[in-house]
């Protein structure tokens, strides 16, 4: 006899001593309800906007969260934030020992505000919010910059060139501009809709609009 234990992972907000605050929490559920909490990361800067939080467990049992700026730009190239970073944990929490930096959650940097993530054919695929410009659908590499606040979008404009070749920036894929609040993001390779197979498929927050990005 066996049984199974269905885990559930919860990314949510909460005012601790009145500051808004951000936290990743594991939970059992017993077939009526979540029990046994068990808080993996807390104490994320949080706000009302540029939060993140997107969470995908991959194939070999790592979690990936990703979290926004929390309006404080300068803090996801700060690498002694969480804040405006894609971060990878075991599922107790632990950090895994090659992550890109010892000892360090983080797998990724510079990003503002990304809210869909998605694995597909091997690769890590993101959306993310740009400002007024330059929402970004990204690949994500392992131990990268991705340039924000110091770059929107491609390292296209002179004052963002510099910053790109001193901290070898990873240009997105595609950006849009202006923005179509890019939101979840899902891969679909089912035979039931032909023309949609091996597709990125991206639902937004503008103009009620779900886009395919065929690869």
């Amino acid at each position: 006899d066996f049984s199974i234990i269905l885990e559930v992972f919860l990314a949510y907000n909460y005012l601790k001593a009145g500051t808004y605050t951000e936290k990743i929490v594991k939970y059992r559920y017993n077939g009526t309800t979540l029990v046994d909490a068990v808080v993996l990361l807390d104490n994320i800067a949080a706000n009302t906007f540029h939060n993140g939080c997107r969470l995908l467990i991959s194939q070999d049992k790592k979690l990936f969260i990703t979290t926004g700026d929390a309006g404080n730009q300068s803090s996801s190239q700060d690498m002694s934030s969480v804040s405006g970073k894609l971060l990878r944990i075991n599922l107790d929490g632990s950090i895994p020992a090659d992550n890109p930096i010892p000892n360090n959650r983080i797998w990724s940097w510079g990003h503002r505000n990304a809210q869909g993530l998605v694995f597909a054919n091997n690769r890590l695929y993101s959306s993310e919010h740009g400002p007024n410009s330059n929402d970004e659908f990204n690949i994500i590499e392992k131990g990268k910059n991705y340039g924000w606040p110091n770059v929107e979008g491609f390292c296209d404009a002179s004052n963002e060139q510099a910053f790109c070749t001193q901290n070898s920036v990873v240009e997105p894929l595609k950006a849009w501009t202006p923005t179509i609040a890019v939101c979840g993001i899902d891969y679909y390779n089912h035979d039931l809709i032909p023309q949609w197979k091996n597709s990125i498929l991206m639902a937004t927050l503008k103009d009620n609009t779900l886009y395919q990005l065929n690869l």
